[in-house]
């Protein structure tokens, strides 16, 4: 399961602009940031869409969470936007993307945050520029991170990737990641395509990368496409504008035969050392031109400061 496929059911939604837009262009770009704490680490997605994409995305949220009317309101964007954190849990809670030392038992998600661009507002038809932002936080137990020597992560193959460990930490060597560039404590690259370590189940009339036709589809006719996956193409032979089309038997997650725990994510391996605040600790040995002289912690009876005192009232009076 990768990222793209959290948010479900853009898919069908993308068959049908293309049938009735014609070759209208797309753009799409999906980022990852992550910030790795001792005790935990916030992991960001940032969503740029614009063009026949932007389309798409207002096009499901009118069609799925508002009244089909051509116009995605602020009600409808709210409950685009609770929907949304919804699937990211839905999906997290079905396969943990975060393991430490191949394991993420103790690793818990505390929140999920989702932000949808207000330029999603308006006419379906208007096709605007938008970025939707995403935010899972988690916790690791005391002494996880530290005392582990890999992490791992599940992203959507060719996203970009930037991860940020915390002070101490030096990264080792990578997997799952291309173009990695990595300093010391933080890398970027891209999480590695998918398909040079998984072979995904074959689905009846369309494999991974393989092509569905459909021929016979003519004005305001209608088009099946059975057994469609995510990373199938459709080819629609006679197909005009204002055909609709169902898909079947389309899913979210497509099956697939894991290589390995880097096989479809990217794995870091990483020592770190945190330093701990200093301590102030008295049985230590006083350091080159540290003064030595004790430091009284007795505090003298009021009388006996009386009577210093008084004794060095006459000491001066006698000097006079």
């Amino acid at each position: 399961m990768v990222r793209l496929r959290r948010i479900a059911g853009l898919l069908g939604i993308t068959i049908f602009a293309a049938l009735v837009t014609g070759s209208a262009s797309a753009e799409y770009n999906w980022s990852n940031q992550i910030t790795i704490h001792v005790d935990g680490m916030e992991w960001q997605y940032t969503e740029k869409l614009s063009d026949l994409d932007s389309y798409v995305f207002k096009y499901d949220i009118d069609n799925r969470q508002g009244n089909k009317d051509h116009f995605v309101s602020t009600w409808e964007l709210m409950k685009a936007d609770k929907r949304m954190r919804e699937r990211f849990r839905d999906a997290i809670e079905s396969e943990m993307d975060v393991r430490i030392d191949n394991s993420s038992l103790g690793i818990e998600v505390l929140d999920i945050d989702a932000s949808l661009s207000n330029n999603a507002l308006g006419p379906v038809k208007s096709m605007t520029e938008l970025t939707n932002t995403y935010r899972v936080t988690y916790s690791f137990p005391g002494g996880l991170l530290e005392n582990g020597s890999t992490i791992w992560f599940l992203g959507e193959p060719g996203s970009l990737l930037s991860v940020n460990f915390p002070e101490g930490t030096q990264i080792i060597s990578t997997k799952g990641i291309d173009n990695v560039s990595i300093r010391t404590s933080d890398l970027s690259g891209r999480f590695g395509a998918i398909n040079e370590s998984i072979t995904a189940t074959e689905s009846e009339g369309a494999t991974d990368n393989g092509s569905v036709t459909v021929e016979g589809a003519t004005d305001n006719g209608s088009v099946t496409v059975e057994g469609a996956t995510d990373n199938g193409s459709v080819t629609v032979e006679g197909a005009t504008d204002n055909g609709s089309v169902t898909v079947e038997g389309m899913t979210d997650n497509v099956s697939a035969t894991d290589e390995g725990a880097d096989a479809k994510g990217a794995e870091i391996t990483y020592i770190i050392d945190i330093v701990l605040p200093p301590q102030n600790n008295l049985s230590e040995e006083p350091e080159e031109n540290e003064s030595t002289i004790p430091v009284p912690t007795d505090i003298p009876f009021p009388g006996t400061i009386y009577v210093l005192l008084v004794i060095a009232a006459v000491v001066l009076l006698s000097k006079d």
